[in-house]
């Protein structure tokens, strides 16, 4: 081999010795580079993602302590309150052990105050309107009280209310004056009259419902007195000479009606006398539509449009009894704070109520 080549084919072999440690190295230098941009950006987005999370709790944290303190201790019952107590199922109070609706006391609360409204105005910032209003703050919440306790046994019983029970109810409320009423019409009344969406409409007569079935399985009181009448009336059919026996008696009533229409709101009555043939007929014991009892009606007298009847109450107090015991053990337990009522304010508004749930 020449000089010249063997010259020459060392330096290439040094050159490839270079060139294999010159990548080597810019590898190494790439690697440590990149280290440098890599940790970082993962750090920065480590850092985003406890960030992005604090930010969520603390969201979530305010939102709940203000939820809290409107609704427990501002006792705010305007409607977005009332549309969040619908999303969440948050309690207002507890019933030896079963839990009252926070959703089911505003609903029952609303649609008290837009009956009353609807027949004599806003409520304006007075004394006056402020105590009107807590009463019947008071008024829903024992309401709510006394359906979640139905209900609870009502359930214990294995038995429960259905939506073809539901849906009767309904068909009989769209019947007004004789009239049926479309469903869009029907919406708007109760809407108007009530200030409820259907859906909440046939959750309060499913409550209603829970009560009046829970009444009619467990009063045993109610039913021992209606069956003592019942029987009584086969030999005096007289119901003012039969009725000396109870005065005194709170749970039994008598009432004559006169002149009513077949459509008169009386938890049934006049629909059960209107069925009657003669003067003198009477019906057997049924259950009131609004669910407060028993009643036995009989024809006093009768038109094409109009009935006259005397009737015979046998009022429930099964749930009543049990929820003023509750209540005197301190097995209710409420967690907002309502300024108790004059009794005489109490009885009132009652019939008031009264008046509004038969309608």
């Amino acid at each position: 081999m020449k000089i010249s080549e063997k010259i020459k084919a060392k330096k290439d072999k040094k050159s490839e010795a270079i060139t294999q440690q010159n990548i080597e190295e810019s590898r190494e230098k790439i690697i440590s580079k990149g280290k440098k941009f890599k940790y970082p950006f993962q750090y920065a987005k480590h850092r985003l993602m406890f960030n992005a999370v604090l930010i969520g709790v603390v969201a979530v944290g305010t939102f709940a302590l203000v939820g809290w303190y409107q609704l427990y201790k501002a006792q705010n019952t305007g409607e977005v309150m009332y549309r969040f107590t619908r999303s969440i199922g948050l309690s207002v109070a507890n019933v030896d052990g079963v839990k009252v609706r926070f959703s089911d006391y505003l609903m029952l609360y609303r649609s008290s105050i837009a009956s009353v409204e609807r027949q004599q105005g806003a409520f304006d910032d007075s004394d006056a309107s402020k105590q009107q209003k807590e009463y019947y703050k008071r008024q829903a919440l024992n309401a709510a009280e006394d359906y979640s306790f139905a209900m609870a046994k009502l359930d214990e019983a294995g038995k429960s209310v259905t939506d073809e029970e539901i849906d009767e109810v309904i068909e009989e409320h769209k019947t007004i004056d004789g009239e049926k009423r479309s469903d869009e019409a029907f919406e708007g009344i109760i809407r108007d009259n009530f200030g409820l969406s259907v859906k909440e409409y046939r959750r309060w007569i499913m409550l209603s419902l829970a009560k009046k079935k829970a009444s009619v399985e467990f009063d045993q009181d109610a039913k021992k007195l209606r069956d003592e009448i019942a029987t009584s009336l086969k030999v005096v059919t007289d119901f003012n000479e039969l009725m000396k026996g109870y005065e005194g008696n709170d749970q039994v009533g008598f009432e004559i009606v006169e002149d009513v229409e077949y459509t008169n709101l009386d938890s049934g009555r006049a629909a059960a006398a209107a069925k009657l043939q003669n003067v003198g007929d009477m019906t057997d014991f049924f259950v009131s539509k609004n669910g407060d009892g028993y009643y036995i009606v009989k024809l006093l007298n009768k038109t094409d449009t109009k009935v006259s009847y005397a009737s015979i109450w046998v009022r429930f107090k099964w749930v009543d009894d049990q929820m003023a015991k509750l209540r005197q053990d301190g097995k209710v337990v409420e967690k907002i704070d309502l300024t108790a009522k004059d009794s005489s304010e109490e009885e009132t508004a009652s019939e008031e109520n009264n008046t509004e749930e038969e309608k």
